[in-house]
């Protein structure tokens, strides 16, 4: 008799004397693994995915309940919105000649007629204030405009103050506020030298001339 039969008879009779043991083994492993796959299935995680049974799972078409907490930011505070321009009258005063675009005989000129795209006004006291924030532009004199200042503003504004009594002492580029005293109406304005102290007011918007009534909050410094 060879090797291999006498090793399969003795299997054979392992197998047939122990048989029973074999079965309950076999049983446990089942109840097991019918037993863990009950438990992960009811807890609706994969076991290959490397969450724990208490983590959230989130769905795709789910928002994390974070999402609709405010945010503790106001965007306004980044970026406070701009103060808006106003202008004022440029005088405690009162208008002596309107805006007008329709020519009229200027004296001044003998007789010449011309528009008057400005305000001119007169005052009492003669103390001419810038109209509004802005930055010096100009200052100057000639025989037409007499000593003049120029205003800068936001927005594409400037202003233009003619027929002042003396040259003013603010210098190009200088800042200046809104109500401050830069100087005093006077004759020197050469065309318009016949209406006496007063203030030629001029105010442009984008490189033209506007009237200032359209634009001007009428109040005293």
């Amino acid at each position: 008799m060879s090797k291999f039969t006498v090793a399969a008879k003795r299997f054979g009779g392992f197998m047939k004397r122990n048989a029973f043991y074999f079965l309950i083994v076999l049983c446990i492993a089942s109840v097991a693994t019918v037993i863990a796959l009950a438990v992960t299935h009811n807890s609706g995680v994969n076991p290959d995915s490397g969450l724990n049974q208490d983590d959230t799972v989130l769905k795709p078409d789910d928002k994390n309940p974070d999402d609709n907490k405010p945010d503790d930011k106001d965007p306004d505070d980044e970026n406070p919105p701009a103060p808006k321009l106003t202008f004022i009258a440029p005088c405690n005063g009162t208008v002596l000649n309107e805006y007008s675009l329709v020519a009229s005989k200027n004296p001044s000129l003998g007789g010449q007629y011309e528009t008057h795209a400005a305000i001119d006004y007169v005052s009492t006291d003669l103390n001419v204030f810038a109209s509004a924030d802005g930055t010096v532009k100009e200052t100057g004199h000639n025989k037409l405009n007499g000593n003049f200042i120029v205003i800068e503003h936001e927005g594409g504004y400037v202003t233009k103050y003619m027929s002042l009594e003396t040259l003013p002492t603010l210098k190009s580029g200088d800042k200046v506020k809104q109500g401050q005293t830069i100087g005093k109406m006077s004759t020197t304005q050469g065309t318009e030298f016949h209406k006496g102290n007063h203030l030629h007011f001029e105010l442009y918007k984008d490189g033209a001339l506007i009237n200032p009534l359209d634009v001007l909050v009428l109040e005293e410094k």
